[in-house]
């Protein structure tokens, strides 16, 4: 009988640890600083050439995201991000989109490639079950890896990549497509990175 209840009492905590999402931070590093020439988007009088813009290095901005550490008050014990990482493998979802406007009639796009970045932790005991429900820790992105242009509105961010479990260093390209039509000058715009974790 004594066995019964102590396995009740395991499952009941399984269940537990894994009815609820664990908070997560997201670092990102760096950003492209564009400037354009004129020149190079006019072919001919009065035709706008808007197909010839700037394009980042691949790694010109990185992203992160790993699980915060977690402490028990009682207990006194602290689990760390890559323990955190390792125990709870989740879904996760990256949208992007632009704040505090960018130039009229300027696109801006991004991509990354299929399994960019590295896993975090590189191994984890959810890599040797023999049925993995969210499939492997791996990134897929969005558009078969293709540029995607980035809105110019919260209510309408959009999906850049997914990934199983936590990752770093996941690198970003940017293609910024301008046209003779947006107004010379300096411009300022936030770009907005939005996570979603789900667990299936």
């Amino acid at each position: 009988m004594k066995r019964y209840l102590i396995l009740i009492v395991v499952i009941a905590s399984s269940i537990k640890s894994f009815s609820q999402i664990l908070p997560g931070t997201l670092d990102v590093t760096g950003m492209p600083s564009v400037s354009q020439n004129i020149a190079d988007l006019v072919t001919e009088a009065g035709q706008d050439d808007d197909t010839i813009g700037f394009e980042s290095n691949f790694d010109e901005a990185l992203i992160s995201f790993a699980l915060d550490p977690t402490s028990a008050p009682i207990v006194g014990v602290v689990a760390t991000s890559e323990q955190n990482c390792s125990a709870n493998v989740y879904r996760y979802s990256v949208f992007m989109h632009i704040q505090y406007d960018a130039p009229a009639n300027v696109i801006i796009e991004a991509k990354t490639t299929s399994n960019s970045g590295f896993r975090f932790p590189a191994v984890s005991p959810y890599d040797n079950l023999i049925i993995q429900p969210l499939g492997p820790r791996d990134l897929f992105p969005e558009n078969g890896g293709n540029y995607i242009e980035i809105p110019n509105d919260a209510g309408a961010a959009i999906k850049v990549m997914e990934f199983v479990g936590c990752r770093q260093d996941i690198p970003i390209q940017f293609r910024i497509r301008p046209s003779v039509k947006a107004r010379s000058g300096n411009s300022n715009f936030t770009l907005v990175y939005t996570v979603v974790a789900s667990i299936t």
